[in-house]
């Protein structure tokens, strides 16, 4: 089952079979067009002359044909990008606490469990947390459901499990109660096991907090399941960033197989990104902002695409587009924010911020190692510069003020 393709691409034809007549068509046609509305506008007339003879035409550049890849739609969370946690931090629901932790949901009842969000994580950028507090027992006066309670992650409309493929679950947990904790691949109704994996520990192997990283191999394909983390065991327990990835990627950069294979097989020259109005925002508050999403996965605090309405944790960053277009032998074109969202703008007397992101961007790119920036991508494993040849200023400000001059 695939998730949300990327929408907004421009896709590519091989330049070779694109035949030099057919841009004397579009022309004639633009022309007609024109005629006619002038015509029938103001009642006159004209004639045109077309000459396509074969000297006349120019072969169209390679760099010509490509991608323009927006984050739209789930085009990149819960579409390229392979991430199949939806709201992995607990951060989509915002900064103050207790907070919506759509799309978990709770197994179990009042009678038996608590879960709410608090503001307790180890990441000073991902304050939330989600705080579990068991009420029964596997045996006793108050005894759990024979599954468990506990809570689930459907990820994005289900997650595609698929036979025999492994998945990384990787999360923190903190707790100062004893632990028996089931994390498991169920199907939407959490009565097919696909997989499962049994976390225990004494009082204080977790009391401070923990990454727990483990694998899971599905032993049946399920293309609408879920996460889910249940337990018998009375006590209270914190979880953030929980992740599921599968375990192949392409070029294992984290990009889905499927549809990165598909991007690759067009033989794209550039790669445009990360959208138009995804890097406006309709606020500047809610822009896409290129240092937000670079370093550590746990340590960006993602943020709302307010344009096209979802939160996004920028597994999906400014790093991982780089590293794409190189994937695909492609030339990344960066579109930076120039001062506007779809309903501000920033004077040109104080600009000067955003110009200096542009150019702490390049650094990142392109700056040797020992730069402030470039050591960063250095640390993320990728020492060389990328070839950022290119960056496109803006979206559609062309009617604002400042953009007039």
């Amino acid at each position: 089952r695939a998730s949300a393709i990327p929408e907004k691409v421009a896709m590519a034809v091989p330049r070779r079979s694109l035949d030099g007549r057919l841009f004397w068509v579009l022309g004639l046609v633009c022309a007609m067009y024109q005629i006619f509305f002038v015509r029938s506008a103001a009642g006159q007339t004209a004639q045109l002359s077309v000459n396509a003879s074969p000297q006349n035409t120019q072969m169209i550049p390679e760099n010509m044909f490509g991608i323009f890849f927006e984050e739209i739609n789930h085009a990149g969370a819960g579409g390229l990008w392979a991430e199949l946690v939806n709201n992995r931090g607990f951060e989509a629901g915002g900064p103050n606490t207790p907070s919506n932790i759509d799309p978990w949901l709770i197994i179990g009842d009042e009678s038996n469990i608590i879960v709410a969000t608090d503001r307790s994580s180890c990441f000073a950028t991902n304050p939330i947390a989600l705080r579990m507090e068991v009420l029964c027992e596997s045996s006793g006066n108050d005894v759990c459901p024979p599954g468990g309670v506990g809570i689930y992650n459907p990820g994005f409309w289900g997650m595609n499990i698929e036979e025999a493929k492994v998945y990384k679950v990787s999360m923190y947990i903190m707790s100062s109660d004893s632990m028996d904790l089931t994390v498991s691949l169920t199907s939407s109704d959490g009565l097919q096991n696909l997989a499962a994996y049994t976390i225990t520990a004494d009082k204080e192997d977790f009391k401070e907090w923990t990454k727990v990283e483990f694998d899971l191999q599905s032993s049946e394909r399920n293309p609408n399941s879920r996460l889910q983390l249940t337990t018998r065991t009375s006590g209270i327990v914190w979880f953030d960033q929980v992740s599921l990835m599968p375990s192949e990627t392409y070029m294992r950069h984290g990009y889905r197989k499927d549809l990165a294979s598909m991007l690759a097989n067009l033989k794209p020259k550039i790669l445009k990104f990360p959208g138009g109005n995804y890097v406006m925002g309709n606020y500047l508050s809610n822009a896409f902002r290129w240092s937000e999403t670079v370093g550590p996965w746990e340590e960006r605090p993602g943020h709302f695409n307010d344009v096209w309405g979802y939160w996004t944790d920028d597994g999906l960053g400014f790093f991982e587009f780089l590293q794409l277009a190189e994937d695909l032998g492609a030339c990344p074109v960066w579109v930076v924010n120039d001062g506007a969202s779809r309903n501000e703008q920033v004077p040109s007397a104080t600009i000067a911020a955003f110009v200096k992101d542009v150019v702490d961007g390049i650094e990142f790119a392109r700056g040797d190692p020992g730069t402030s920036w470039g050591s960063v991508r250095a640390a993320m494993g990728h020492p060389e510069p990328f070839q950022l040849n290119y960056i496109s200023m803006g979206n559609q400000e062309c009617s604002m003020h400042y953009y007039k001059g």
